[in-house]
Order: C-alpha cells, then sequence, then structure tokens
C-alpha cells in the first residue's frame, strides 16, 4: 500500500483569443495558452480551438491569425508552440506543415462526458 501523498499546489497561465471578423460576425478564431512546467525556465504555447468558418476557408485568413499567434508566442519568450490535430485530418496537418511545425508526438487523451 502506498503511503504518501499527493500534494496539490495551484498554477496559473494566461490564454489569449485571436478572432477575425468580417461584418462584424466571427468568421476565424484560435486561442494561445501560455504555461510553464518545471522542466524550463520559459515558458510554452498551447495553440487550440483554430477555427475558420467554411464558407471562409482557403482565403489566407487561418494563416493569418496563426501567424499571429506565432508572434506573440515568440514575445511571450515560448521555448515552444504546441498544436493538436485529429488524424483524420491531413488538411490540418499540412497547414500547420507549412507555417513551420513538425510531427513530433503522439496526443493521448481521455474523453469525459
Amino acid at each position: 500500500m502506498i503511503s504518501e501523498k499527493i500534494k496539490v499546489k495551484k498554477i496559473s497561465g494566461s490564454g489569449l483569443k485571436f478572432t477575425i471578423l468580417k461584418d462584424n460576425q466571427e468568421i476565424a478564431r484560435a486561442r494561445l495558452y501560455i504555461l510553464r512546467n518545471d522542466l524550463h525556465k520559459k515558458p510554452f504555447g498551447l495553440v487550440e480551438d483554430v477555427y475558420v468558418q467554411k464558407g471562409e476557408r482557403g482565403k489566407g485568413y487561418g494563416t493569418k491569425i496563426m501567424k499571429a499567434i506565432i508572434e506573440k508566442a515568440k514575445k511571450a519568450n515560448c521555448y515552444k508552440l504546441i498544436c493538436t490535430s485529429r488524424f483524420s485530418r491531413p488538411e490540418v496537418h499540412h497547414f500547420y506543415g507549412k507555417l513551420g511545425f513538425k510531427k513530433h508526438g503522439y496526443e493521448f487523451r481521455i474523453d469525459f462526458k
């Protein structure tokens, strides 16, 4: 039987939502979370919720918003920037590759209902 106790300490991070509006309607969005860990002195960035409305895809909005996120992560002194994508989205993988992202590992997750 394990007798050690798990200590929980609150940590903080910050998040930014990037949006592109057209006619006062959001047509593209993405979020950048700036987080820290104990392995590095510098923070890292996590990109989440990248989305461009279907009728607006292919017009450069995704590239524009991701380039803004990349620049913000650099200015925040991040040592890396992470984004994830499902295996079933090769067009998204190509998009990230054109921006300079490289396949690095696997994402493991548990979905809660």
